[in-house]
């Protein structure tokens, strides 16, 4: 097991050179929601922001996580040009709230976007944003110390666990599942008898934070359950998939515009995304290391840790835990 500081200085770097932190989106919907985000002075989103470039290229802003996928397969595969579009290369970005910007303003119009965004997007801010496809379901989990002694959700009673954001699904999956235990979720320094206390931590740290004690389980998107049980001694307790089969978690957006003027546009890229995704599911451990900083440099991560996401968690594994 890596020691925290250790894991700590590897993730500082690792997500320093990718230009990565989620730290002030984190801060900001803890204070205050979605609005936070996209509302109010942050971003002030209105349809008359979009000027997105008119000439048919697809640019793709991402956020550099295993949610992306999709996106970054049809671009590394030439799925896009296949199917007859121009693209340019990938943007990453350094927090939702940048992704939102620069959709909005039209810098991106082919993003992925956590599903509560752009239904506030549109029905709170009036922003002419559309959903044209799945990015990502199921794909979570929850991982404890391995040396807890938890097997259950009864064993996180007392316990402090992790979560990315209160507004996620993540933090909705994981307080269903502790009610339906008998544990309650409580927001406070220390946990009760029959308590869980539930905290902010951005997804980087999580690891860290679990290998130094300071938490006893987080739940999260891959690869970083991956990354916590080959760098932090975590072990799997549960897939939110086996909680909430095919929960929503993030989906593909464009600019309501350009769907509306260009159909042909909408129907080539969204063709493009399927064919990706298709092959994803056929070709796991390959798109892994595609998309890892060992392939393509896609992702911060590892070809180890994105492997081990994409193919080792099936029956054989689940049986073994």
């Amino acid at each position: 097991m890596t020691a925290p500081d250790d894991l700590s200085a590897l993730w500082t770097h690792e997500w320093a050179r990718a230009d990565w932190t989620r730290r002030a989106t984190l801060d900001a919907l803890a204070r205050g929601g979605l609005a936070a985000l996209l509302g109010g002075g942050g971003l002030a989103l209105s349809g008359g922001r979009v000027h997105a470039a008119d000439d048919g290229t697809v640019r793709i802003g991402y956020l550099p996580i295993t949610d992306a996928t999709a996106l970054l397969v049809a671009h590394a595969k030439g799925f896009f040009e296949e199917a007859g579009l121009k693209v340019a290369e990938p943007t990453p970005v350094r927090s939702w709230s940048a992704l939102v910007e620069g959709f909005a303003a039209g810098k991106f119009n082919l993003v992925h976007l956590l599903k509560p965004i752009p239904v506030w997007m549109r029905y709170n801010n009036k922003f002419p944003v559309k959903i044209l496809a799945w990015a990502h379901t199921n794909g979570s989990g929850i991982v404890v110390g391995g040396k807890s002694g938890i097997t259950d959700f009864r064993g996180l009673g007392g316990k402090r666990v992790a979560v990315p954001y209160w507004y996620s699904m993540h933090n909705v999956v994981l307080q269903y599942a502790l009610r339906e235990s008998g544990v309650v979720p409580v927001i406070r320094g220390e946990a009760g008898a029959g308590e869980c206390a539930l905290q902010i931590l951005p997804p980087p740290e999580m690891p860290a934070a679990l290998a130094a004690g300071k938490i006893d389980g987080y739940i999260v998107a891959e690869p970083f359950n991956a990354l916590g049980e080959i760098k932090a001694g975590a072990r799997m307790l549960r897939f939110t998939g086996d909680i909430w089969k095919n929960h929503p978690c993030c989906v593909v957006v464009a600019h309501e515009r350009q769907v509306t003027a260009n159909p042909e546009w909408t129907g080539k890229a969204v063709d493009a995304i399927v064919r990706a995704q298709a092959h994803c599911m056929k070709n796991r451990e390959e798109v892994a290391r595609l998309i890892s900083k060992d392939g393509r440099g896609y992702l911060p991560m590892p070809a180890e840790v994105v492997v081990k996401a994409m193919t080792d968690y099936g029956p054989a594994y689940e049986a073994s835990g």
